[in-house]
């Protein structure tokens, strides 16, 4: 007797025929079909990684696809994950024959955009381009993720050489590939790339058993770990590019630093260069005029 095929549906995303299980359960009043028309992986391929840019948005579009509530203390209590939140909303009774308008906190706009729509990162031509330069020629959404997760990184990472640079970025794209495919439920695809991953940390030495004690403490331990820390900081102390080029010594840009350091403490705003440097006229004067002074004495 020759077994019965199990019915199989063609994503209109990826184009691929699958099996029933592969889709959610569709209860959009406007789709005739019993299932979604979107298989479940190009459905998470869209939303994308946890807490990325837009994710939140992605996830209350596609569920208003699916005609399902969104439940922000559930959602909150799923960790904000999809994967955690969607199956809830299937197995507790009290959401039976809820749909999207019964979602608390509704928001009146729903952002304008179509399921096969990849996400919509806040990154303009110029920028892609310049993150595709660095990563290489992954996907929008993965070298924008490579890019946050290397700033949240190289902080605390001393890239004094090219070579720390280029370590902590293999580290980074492994990294984010064990994220994503975590994320997809691609369980022994995030495990080969977690071991890569874990591989580049030690070859790059960013465990946390190989961070100094300098590394590891909240504060600054140093004077010179002040001057690092602020040239690789990020909007803390606005550097001008053209400042460094100038034929001054490394000692006052290290004050200048410093001085603008202790002002953002106190909440005081940047003071530029020609500031700093009409203090050290000021009181140049004030010292020659000392000097004069001690100089008439002995005469």
């Amino acid at each position: 007797m020759k077994l019965k095929q199990p019915e199989r549906v063609v994503c209109l995303k990826c184009d691929k025929a699958k099996a029933l299980n592969n889709y959610y359960v569709n209860t959009n009043p406007l789709f005739s079909s019993d299932k979604l028309a979107v298989c479940k992986n190009c459905i998470v391929d869209y939303i994308g990684l946890k807490d990325s840019p837009g994710y939140l948005d992605r996830i209350k579009l596609v569920l208003a696809l699916m005609n399902k509530p969104f439940i922000e203390e559930t959602f909150e209590r799923s960790e904000r994950d999809w994967g955690k939140y969607i199956p809830q909303l299937s197995s507790l009774p009290n959401y039976k024959g809820k749909t999207f308008s019964d979602s608390e906190q509704y928001v009146n706009q729903v952002p304008e955009c179509i399921v096969s729509t990849p996400p919509n990162f806040t990154t303009n031509e110029e920028t892609l381009k310049e993150l595709i330069d660095k990563w290489g020629d992954y996907p929008t959404e993965e070298v924008v993720l490579f890019e946050k997760k290397y700033k949240q990184l190289k902080v605390n990472y001393p890239e004094r050489t090219a070579m720390h640079t280029e370590a902590l970025q293999i580290y980074v794209r492994y990294r984010v590939k064990e994220e994503l495919a975590t994320t997809k439920g691609l369980y022994k695809e995030a495990e080969a790339w977690g071991k890569l991953a874990k591989e580049a940390a030690t070859a790059a030495k960013i465990n946390p058993s190989q961070l100094s004690k300098a590394d590891l403490s909240d504060g600054l331990d140093s004077f010179s770990q002040l001057t690092r820390n602020v040239e690789q900081a990020i909007d803390v102390i606005e550097i001008l590019p053209y400042f460094k080029e100038r034929p001054q010594d490394s000692v006052d840009f290290t004050i200048w630093c410093y001085v603008n350091y202790v002002r953002d403490l106190k909440g005081l705003p940047v003071a530029d260069y020609k500031e700093i440097y009409s203090f050290y006229e000021q009181r140049k004067k004030e010292y020659d005029r000392l000097t004069e002074g001690e100089d008439d004495d002995i005469l």
